[in-house]
């Protein structure tokens, strides 16, 4: 029996999406700052966090509950790390009418990154938080390519005698 993969990817909370504007507000971002003492340095707004975000390529978030519920699964190929919160700004879009074509306010600028670097810290959202934690997934696994460029991951294949068995897995190549 062949072997099924599936590509973890996110999906919006927002329905109607707000492009970059819903991304960085649901997920935040992670690829501002470097790693401190190799935990990911995360900067997005809060107190209300979605269970499960990506702020980066390749990054995965979880709340303590839902880390809890992963780590409770018989799913292997991972560990976990505290996430260092850099820079949490009190804005509490979840709140907005979320069904709307676009935001209930931008950025002054205009950029999406300033719902978060236009603002300042704000101690009381980052607690509110709660602890917040990265999955680690080491590359146990070589990735074939049938070219140099790809259009789509699903060209992608598997060099199965390369991959450990993991769950959860990311792929050389």
């Amino acid at each position: 029996m062949a072997a099924s993969f599936f590509k973890i990817g996110g999906r919006s909370i927002i329905p109607s999406g707000w492009g970059d504007y819903g991304h960085i507000l649901q997920h935040g971002m992670a690829a501002h700052l470097p790693r401190v003492d190799g935990r990911l340095a995360l900067e997005r707004s809060g107190p209300y966090i979605p269970p499960i975000t990506l702020p980066g390529i390749g990054d995965i978030v979880l709340t303590s509950e839902a880390q809890k519920l992963l780590e409770r699964s018989a799913l292997s190929g991972f560990s976990f790390l505290r996430v260092e919160k850099m820079l949490v700004v009190e804005l509490p879009w979840e709140t907005w009418d979320l069904d709307a074509e676009q935001p209930a306010e931008f950025p002054e600028s205009g950029e999406p990154e300033d719902y978060i670097l236009g603002r300042p810290h704000s101690p009381n959202a980052a607690t509110e938080l709660g602890e917040l934690w990265e999955i680690v997934v080491p590359s146990t696994a070589t990735i074939l390519r049938p070219r140099s460029v790809v259009n789509s991951y699903e060209e992608l294949r598997i060099d199965l005698s390369t991959w450990n068995g993991s769950d959860l897995f990311r792929g050389e190549g």
